[in-house]
């Protein structure tokens, strides 16, 4: 498959798994090294990642995409430092991703982060540690694999791409989201906010950012105090994950 001139996915994943699923390589995002938010000692988090770095509202993360050709499309291997780290700025930027991609066998790596959960808790429990690698001075583990059929989708803002992520989210009741909601009815709820077009985003700007937005005709951006938990459930089916102009990732929220 030629893949000149495709433009660079924009996927989040959470475990975006953002997603979502990605910015371009000289993404530089924040410049703290540290979570937005305090992260608490003992998260109400169930994860088999290492407890030390929960992966819970406020926290930090990076996440490289190994591409590769296939006969169906273009499949993207996703690494990420969930669980493991809060991506230190530093280590982050000396990544150089043209030796990791002839190390890895990619035709080459997309850079998506750093990103700031608003997941309060994540489940994940297919994780291999023997597929864990360490890609200059971050740790990160093998967390879902991406399969784009149509290349022209990717990077295109408010297209949804399926993720084999095999997690389930939970958004705690009491807890403001941000959702978006397309001319169906489907809905999305922001699973990360990135700042790696507009550094100044962070949880709090949220509220007024379908202000900023360009949607697409019949959808809609709102803010939402939810009264109960909410739950996205992707352990058995894959998730559908899409993100804003300004790399927000989003995940589906399947029908009950």
């Amino acid at each position: 498959m030629n893949l000149r001139g495709i433009r660079r996915p924009i996927i989040v994943l959470t475990v975006s798994l953002l997603i979502g699923s990605c910015s371009s390589d000289d993404s530089t995002g924040t410049s703290s090294d540290a979570p937005t938010t305090t992260v608490p000692t003992e998260p109400e988090t169930t994860t088999t990642l290492a407890p030390e770095f929960p992966m819970v509202r406020g926290s930090r993360y990076c996440e490289l995409l190994f591409l590769r050709a296939t006969e169906t499309g273009i499949q993207a291997t996703v690494y990420g430092t969930q669980g493991l780290g809060y991506c230190p700025q530093a280590d982050w930027d000396a990544l150089d991703t043209t030796p990791l991609a002839a190390e890895m066998n990619a035709l080459f790596v997309l850079r998506n982060g750093p990103r700031v959960w608003l997941v309060d808790s994540v489940v994940k429990t297919d994780i291999d540690e023997s597929e864990r690698r360490t890609f200059g001075n971050l740790e990160m583990n093998r967390l879902a694999v991406v399969d784009i059929a149509d290349p022209s989708t990717v990077g295109r803002p408010y297209t949804w791409q399926e993720v084999d992520r095999r997690s389930i989210f939970t958004f705690a009741a009491g807890s403001t989201e941000f959702f978006l909601t397309d001319p169906d009815g489907n809905r999305f709820v922001m699973q990360a906010f990135s700042q790696q077009l507009d550094p100044t985003i962070d949880e709090a700007s949220l509220s007024t950012l379908g202000d900023r937005l360009t949607l697409p005709d019949g959808w809609t951006y709102s803010v939402e105090e939810i009264v109960e938990d909410l739950v996205v459930d992707t352990m058995t089916v894959k998730a559908r994950v899409l993100q804003d102009e300004f790399q927000n990732s989003y995940s589906w929220i399947p029908a009950p």
